[in-house]
Parts: structure tokens; C-alpha cells; sequence
């Protein structure tokens, strides 16, 4: 039988590998491209992506207590080339594993994590959390994928599941 843990994180390893991928794939538009006068630039949006495995992490277990710690540590991640968006990427995504490879199932479904935007609400467990970190990586990979679609670049689904193409 598999541990919880393992079941969350593989799934969490798999996003990331696609998310990667996407991130790979962006090379043939602009970095300052935009869906609209409103949304990110491309490189403003790859950075995000890229920080999320370690702003979460900081969030949720309160080393990141308001949004402006968080923007000066967005500000200090941030980055201007693909390249050392993915490094960040990478070292951020190694970040997290080791949050959680001495962590046991027990461990994840304890009761105590409670962002700084959820301040008065119950504390919730890694059970909840890990799930919503991937769907965060999921959520802007889709977003990333389709301002490259709207951009004309060479996407498809399998660009999308992390697949190179074959004819």
C-alpha cells in the first residue's frame, strides 16, 4: 500500500515535470508578450510558476506572515532570463521536496498550518495544502500554455502534458 505522502507528492512531481516543460516551450515568443492590457507579461508569469513551490511552502507554514514579505521575496526570486527562471524553478521545487521527505503520513494530517490570509479560521493539514499547490502549479501552467496558443507558438496538448511530439 502506498503512503499518502507518496500518492501526494508523485502527483505534485508530475505537474511539476510538465509545468517545467511549458516553461521550456516559451522560448519562441516574446517575454513581454500579454493576453491583455490587465494580465502578466510572460516572464512576469514564469516567474510566479516558478516561485510557487517555495512561496507556498513559506506561507503556509507562516515563515511568510504578510503579502509584503512575500512581494519582497518575489522581488529577490525574480529573474530575466528563461534560463534562470527554470533555475529558480528547479532550486525552489527542491526546496519543497525537502520540506517534506522526513515528513510521515501522521505528520501531513496534522492541524497546523493557517496562512496569513486565512488568519481566524481553522488550521488545516498538509493533506489540504499539497493538493492546493499543485492545482496552484496546474492553474497557471494552463495559463502559461494558452497565452503561447494565443501567441501562434507551436502548442499542443502534449506540449501541455510535458510531451514532446511525435509524428
Amino acid at each position: 500500500m502506498k503512503l499518502i505522502k507518496k500518492v501526494l507528492l508523485d502527483s505534485l512531481e508530475d505537474e511539476i515535470k510538465e509545468v517545467r516543460f511549458v516553461i521550456e516551450e516559451v522560448s519562441s515568443i516574446p517575454l513581454n508578450s500579454k493576453l491583455t492590457s490587465e494580465t502578466r507579461t510572460i516572464l512576469e508569469l514564469i516567474n510566479h510558476i516558478a516561485q510557487i513551490p517555495r512561496m507556498d511552502i513559506d506561507i503556509y507554514t507562516n515563515k511568510i506572515v504578510t503579502s509584503e514579505q512575500a512581494q519582497k521575496l518575489e522581488q529577490q526570486l525574480n529573474k530575466k532570463t528563461i534560463k534562470d527562471v527554470l533555475k529558480v524553478f528547479d532550486d525552489n521545487c527542491l526546496y519543497l521536496r525537502k520540506h517534506f521527505e522526513k515528513m510521515t503520513d501522521e505528520d501531513l494530517f496534522k492541524e497546523n498550518l493557517n496562512p496569513f490570509y486565512e488568519k481566524g479560521k481553522p488550521p488545516k493539514s498538509w493533506t489540504y495544502f499539497l493538493p492546493k499547490i499543485t492545482s496552484h502549479l496546474v492553474l497557471h501552467k494552463g495559463v502559461l500554455w494558452s497565452y503561447q496558443k494565443v501567441a501562434g507558438a507551436k502548442v499542443d496538448m502534449f506540449t501541455y502534458y510535458g510531451m514532446k511530439k511525435t509524428d
